[in-house]
């Protein structure tokens, strides 16, 4: 997990903590059935899930090389991608 994730990730109630792990189970398992991003954030993907009527996403990498998944944000979906955006410029200035 990215740094910017995992500072956001440790702020969730254990309840969204074990459902983000759960959904990360799905990515892992599958990690090109959801979508590709456009333009500024191409190589990014994003997961959707709901959680007590909640919208969430995880923006995570295909890490082809060492055959794994790295999680880049976890957030509810209000900013998701401005955050994202600032995310991926702060990573690669």
């Amino acid at each position: 997990m990215a740094t910017s994730a995992h500072r956001k990730y440790k702020k969730f109630s254990p309840v969204l903590k074990n459902k983000i792990r759960e959904e990360a189970k799905a990515i892992a398992f599958n990690p090109y059935a959801c979508e590709e991003l456009k333009g500024p954030l191409r190589g990014i993907w994003s997961y959707h899930f709901v959680h007590n009527r909640i919208e969430y996403r995880i923006a995570y990498r295909i890490l082809e090389h060492k055959k794994e998944i790295e999680v880049v944000l976890v957030k509810s979906r209000e900013s998701f991608y401005q955050i994202l955006k600032r995310v991926i410029k702060q990573r690669n200035p």
